[in-house]
């Protein structure tokens, strides 16, 4: 080995000069300028071993999703705590966002940007307190590449990084204009979306100007259109009974013991003396949703080497979460006299385990709007890049429910149980004018 080593050294050694400077000038005009959005230091991909996973637009198009959230669902780098509008539920606190949790470390250790540059979080956090950037904000008819840091880079970007990195990377530089239109739906279930998307652009000597405007729209997918899938007793097909048993008709307490609605039936009741109830077709498997935005990317040449660029991007969703009727339990602190004409114990009792089907399923309605928009100038000067820029970022969001929207108040519950008006016994499904006295309105801001 050590000899083959010296023979190509010798010989190259012998090597005509001006082979030699004809071989480093083809070496020279085959360099070109190579820029890694997303790092702090323009660099190559040579440096180290990091996992990185790029799609490109033409990899997006060929998985054939509409948005982002179904696209980054399918990846294998999206593990456990990643969250969608798929999975809008009354005990959600993040209803209407989608999100990236890298590695099942959660979407609050992973770190999304756009163009390299960090996005402002979500209005609404995810369990109270868990800050997320909602994906729902950003079209797939807007992108260009995604690139996953499927590795930690908190020494890099801060703790949000602990589980790695998404950058977006946006189209820009774009000539001409393109217009997509899509619609795809499921005889079975009446399921629906409608996509459509305009993308034009212009460049000149001086600069280059591009607008993307993207719409999306699904319709409801709920669950009692999945059939077996969509109940929560899974017992007839092998699988296990997750009916809760806050039932409709529920328990009570008569003289401090537990005590089954005599209603109550055969198959819904337990040996322990609850009353199950199956909560899973009121579920919205798909709820519906729509989302309008907007992204335009502007640069212009204010010299040779001095250019001034401006990213602006708008956004408009609205979406519905939902869930089963209400449910009540002893912490409620609900209470039936003995004088109430339906009361089938004649005493005073309490309510256990209780469920107001009657009011119907609880649902939210959620709108968002977000807004994003860079400012600044990059350039050379002696053959050093530079750049300085300022982002300015804003997300509002909204949930509300009405009263015909299930959301009751027990305060309101117990005073029409007082009077006589409302029957919690034998699941009885009560007047809609006591439903009225007993329901309210919801609003929850971010």
């Amino acid at each position: 080995m050590l000899r083959s080593a010296c023979a190509v050294a010798v010989s190259l050694s012998l090597a005509p000069v001006s082979l030699i400077a004809q071989a480093a000038d083809d070496a020279q005009a085959k360099v070109e300028r190579i820029e890694v959005t997303g790092s702090r230091i323009k660099r190559t991909d040579i440096e180290g071993p990091s996992p990185v996973q790029s799609l490109n637009k033409e990899d997006i198009a060929n998985m054939g999703f509409d948005n982002l959230q179904q696209l980054l669902e399918r990846m294998p780098a999206n593990g456990s705590g990643a969250f969608s509008t798929r999975g809008n539920s009354q005990d959600s606190t993040a209803n209407g966002g989608a999100s990236i949790s890298l590695r099942g470390l959660g979407p609050d250790a992973t770190l999304v940007l756009i163009n390299g540059r960090r996005v402002g979080a979500s209005a609404f956090a995810e369990g109270i307190s868990n800050s997320f950037v909602d994906i729902n904000n950003i079209p797939v008819s807007a992108i260009e590449r995604i690139d996953i840091l499927k590795d930690g880079a908190s020494a890099i970007y801060g703790s949000d990084a602990i589980a790695g990195v998404v950058n977006i990377v946006l189209k820009k530089d774009i000539e001409g204009l393109e217009i997509n239109l899509g619609y795809g739906d499921d005889s079975g279930t009446g399921y629906d979306e409608t996509t459509a998307s305009l993308v034009w652009g212009v460049k000149a000597d001086k600069g280059s100007a591009s607008v993307i405007l993207d719409y999306f729209t699904n319709g409801t997918l709920s669950a009692e259109d999945m059939g077996r899938f969509g109940t929560a007793n899974q017992s007839p097909y092998g699988g296990e009974d997750y009916r809760s048993s806050r039932g409709f008709p529920g328990y009570f307490y008569v003289n401090g013991v537990k005590t089954i609605d005599p209603d109550c039936p055969a198959d819904s009741a337990t040996a322990s003396g609850s009353c199950l109830f199956d909560y899973g077709p009121y579920n919205l498997t798909i709820p519906t949703a729509e989302r309008v935005g907007a992204i335009g990317q502007f640069d212009y040449m204010l010299g040779e080497d001095l250019t001034a660029f401006l990213e602006l991007s708008v956004q408009h969703n609205t979406s519905e979460a939902g869930g089963a009727p209400t449910p009540l339990d002893e912490d409620a602190g609900l209470t039936v006299p003995g004088t109430h004409p339906d009361n089938p114990f004649g005493q005073d009792i309490d309510i256990g385990r209780y469920r107001t089907v009657d009011a119907g399923a609880r649902r939210w309605d959620i709108e968002s709007d977000t807004m994003r928009i860079v400012a600044g100038l990059r350039g050379v000067i002696n053959d050093w890049d530079w750049e300085v820029s300022a982002q300015r970022g804003r997300s509002e969001s909204t949930q509300t429910g009405d009263r015909s929207q299930g959301w009751v108040r027990t305060d309101y519950l117990q005073a029409e149980i007082d009077a006589g008006n409302y029957n919690p016994f034998g699941g009885t499904i009560n007047s809609q004018d006591v439903i009225d006295r007993i329901t309210t309105s919801l609003v929850r801001q971010g």
